[in-house]
């Protein structure tokens, strides 16, 4: 088979179908219907137009500038026995077109264009983090709808065992055979059943209603929910939690800063042209309106930040090492967490294998309990003591086994690990 197949063949395995839902089919919608993801793609736009603001530097400025002024006195020449030059007016004028275009700026506008492109990584990245924290409140949601679900299922089974038992104790109490007390226990107990489903129903309904906000679609409260089969080998999927790409970011953004710093050290240098027209120009003897303009070079070099840029490097420096030191810490939390989570796995497993050994035994002490109602031997409440403890190890079987799978996926999702490449197989 080959690897188009298998991808279209997962597609189509993981597409819900109209009278069923999957849990990869949620983790879809939500992360594109969940207004994070409008967040993450509001940040793409806000990073390209950064970039492209930054990118602006590399084009000469241009700029139009205009200035009418009145002064009090001018200078004026006088020589003895020789003629006086025209005296300069007091009212001046001038408009000029300014353009500066910038020759060498050390790199800044190249580091400055992946600096905006880098933060706008780990705006996306944060917002990652946020859809993450999504991805845990639909492991809750869908398997507290599947554990209801399995709650329902095993009340409705003491329901059936109740009125099965009822109609044989009416029989016996009309014949006289049993008190009537023993009919009225049981009568009583099918109401609480009644009442336990009520609450159950009540439960899966407001499940079903949150579950639909988060993933941003209508889902009726009896669409069949299915249960994901997870690969055994839990420990070959790759950590690929959101945090440690806001971790790397965060270093990546520092260490642009740090590259901009450095460039401080280098003195710029730009062209610049100003054509002017206006009274008096340079040549301020001249009075009258005319054009005139003035080419050259200029060169800047701050000392001053020359000397601070070493300081500001090693503080940048500084700030990288505490963002190693936050993502080793993180990472030795995750290995806590996903350690617990293997532990609880394996005590679900170790369960599972006792409330078999359970059931057998209590299925035999219910079937010898209820003949013993039905002769006498033993009261109503005796017999309901004991088909409570079956159908509890019952339905302590059936959410051990639920619980399992749902622990399962917890692993998963604290690991971070793609849905994708777990490949979930579903029943």
């Amino acid at each position: 088979m080959t690897m188009l197949t298998t991808f279209v063949l997962g597609l189509l395995m993981q597409q819900p179908s109209p009278d069923s839902l999957y849990l990869n089919y949620c983790y879809s919608k939500a992360r594109a219907n969940y207004p994070f993801a409008e967040v993450i793609e509001l940040q793409h736009q806000i990073t390209e137009l950064s970039t492209r603001i930054a990118h602006t530097a590399y084009y000469p400025r241009v700029e139009v500038n205009g200035r009418a002024s009145y002064q009090s006195e001018v200078t004026e020449f006088g020589i003895p026995g020789a003629g006086s030059p025209p005296a300069v007016s007091k009212d001046q004028y001038e408009a000029s077109l300014n353009i500066r275009q910038n020759i060498y700026s050390g790199g800044t506008v190249g580091i400055r264009k992946k600096l905006e492109q880098m933060k706008g990584r780990q705006a996306v990245q944060s917002a990652q983090v946020e859809l993450h924290k999504i991805r845990s409140q639909i492991d809750q949601l869908y398997f507290g709808i599947l554990l209801s679900k399995r709650q329902a299922e095993n009340v409705q089974l003491v329901g059936e065992s109740v009125r099965e038992r009822l109609g044989n104790v009416r029989v016996k109490v009309e014949n006289g055979v049993l008190l009537p007390s023993q009919q009225r226990i049981l009568e009583a107990e099918l109401i609480k059943v009644s009442q336990d489903s009520a609450d159950i129903q009540s439960n899966i309904r407001a499940g079903y209603s949150m579950l639909s906000q988060i993933i941003g679609e209508t889902i009726e409260t009896g669409t069949p929910l299915i249960l994901p089969q997870i690969p055994q080998k839990l420990e070959r999927f790759n950590a690929r939690r959101p945090e440690m790409e806001v971790f790397d970011t965060q270093r990546n953004v520092l260490g642009h800063q740090k590259e901009l710093a450095a460039t401080k050290k280098r003195p710029n240098i730009s062209a610049f042209a100003k054509a002017s027209y206006g009274r008096p120009g340079l040549n301020f003897l001249n009075d009258d309106f005319h054009d005139y303009y003035m080419i050259g070079l200029n060169v800047k070099w701050d000392f001053l930040n020359f000397l601070n840029a070493d300081d500001e490097q090693q503080r940048i420096r500084i700030q990288q090492q505490q963002v190693d030191e936050h993502k080793r810490a993180f990472s030795v939390q995750l290995d806590v967490a996903l350690n617990n989570i293997q532990e609880r796995i394996y005590a679900i497993k170790e369960n599972i294998k006792r409330d078999k050994e359970i059931i057998a035994l209590r299925d035999k002490i219910v079937k010898e309990s209820a003949s013993q109602l039905e002769n006498g031997a033993i009261t109503a409440t005796e017999y309901l003591t004991e088909l409570n403890r079956f159908n509890q190890a019952r339905l302590s079987l059936s959410t051990n086994k639920l619980k399992l799978v749902q622990t399962q996926i917890e692993y998963l999702t604290t690991l971070g690990a793609d849905t994708d490449e777990a490949s979930f197989s579903y029943k």
